[in-house]
């Protein structure tokens, strides 16, 4: 079940954020993230009544911006972040948005793969984005074309 983030998932949140990535972001960034005024689209996929999935990110004029999204890993491999970009795909077609705009770690196989399939296209690499020799991929989602 994929329902709108509220402050009281920010613990499970950042559980989830320190396993998925060497470098997290911080509990204050997620918690203003969650408490921002600006026209973003925050969820939470939850099983078993815990938060095992979620996806962050804001509207700017006519693109969407994929800020952060993240699977337990206990729950991995089981669709569940293909399940919270297809929600947000779904949400923001609705607002006349035209293009979904992220970048991934070039050595997060398994995301650029699901991102891929999810109808993604790379659109350029940026060097040393997330650390010296590791390299930020970009990758954008039409959705006038796919729409």
């Amino acid at each position: 079940m994929i329902i709108p983030v509220e402050l009281y998932h920010l613990e499970e949140i950042i559980a989830i954020e320190n396993s998925a990535f060497n470098k997290p972001w911080t509990k204050n960034q997620i918690k203003n993230d969650i408490l921002s005024d600006l026209d973003s689209e925050n969820w939470v996929y939850i099983m078993d009544e815990l938060v095992t999935g979620y996806i962050f990110g804001c509207i700017i004029q006519d693109e969407f911006h994929l800020n952060n999204i993240a699977v337990h890993p206990e729950y991995l491999r089981r669709s569940i972040g293909k399940e919270l970009i297809l929600h947000i795909i779904s949400r923001v077609i609705s607002h006349d948005i035209k293009v979904i705009l992220l970048e991934v770690s070039a050595n997060n196989i398994p995301a650029q793969k699901c991102y891929k399939s999810s109808g993604f296209t790379q659109r350029g690499i940026w060097q040393d984005y997330y650390s010296k020799g590791d390299d930020a991929i970009l990758y954008y989602l039409d959705l006038i074309k796919n729409g």
